[in-house]
């Protein structure tokens, strides 16, 4: 049954899902999220603008570009606590996997010419748990990579940073 679930997971990835629906309700990126970046990239907060603090992206200037002369190498960053992870985005994420689950469950089932209607027997809140436990931190991770396009770069003391290129 998980390995069914699990797989339910992996297709959750459908195109036109947007990084914003996990993120409603989240707190914007503040100065602590620019603090660990600049100790994860090993940088200056100086260094480090913050892009859209809603969706928790900042531009970091990667000074290793200055140090080989070619100019100052710039990328975007997304970060988010462990705290924002398994709370806020877990229950965005969980919210909209029981919209898809019931959207796709069919409304009658015939079986041997009785019909039997699937939502009568399912328990929301068993359902709603079973979906709460498959989304660890690294399914969350996985999600969150899939959707944004952004690379996981890592963990530095409870936040999760992701990378990707500009």
């Amino acid at each position: 049954m998980i390995k069914n679930w699990t797989r339910y997971f992996e297709s959750l990835v459908i195109p036109g899902l947007k990084l914003d629906e996990f993120l409603t309700g989240l707190e914007p990126a503040g100065k602590g999220h620019k603090n660990i970046l600049s100790i994860f990239f090993n940088t200056y907060e100086n260094y480090i603008d913050m892009d859209d603090p809603q969706k928790h992206v900042f531009k970091v200037n990667d000074l290793t570009g200055d140090i080989l002369n070619n100019g100052r190498v710039q990328f975007n960053a997304m970060v988010f606590g462990k705290q924002e992870l398994e709370t806020t985005i877990r229950n965005n994420i969980v919210n909209l996997s029981m919209n898809e689950f019931y959207s796709n469950l069919p409304n009658n089932l015939n079986i041997f010419g009785i019909d039997i209607r699937p939502i009568s027997f399912i328990s929301k809140d068993e359902l709603k748990f079973s979906f709460e436990n498959l989304l660890t931190i690294d399914e969350l991770k996985k999600i969150i990579t899939a959707i944004s396009g952004y690379t996981f770069s890592g963990e530095r003391d409870g936040y999760y940073i992701w990378r990707k290129n500009i």
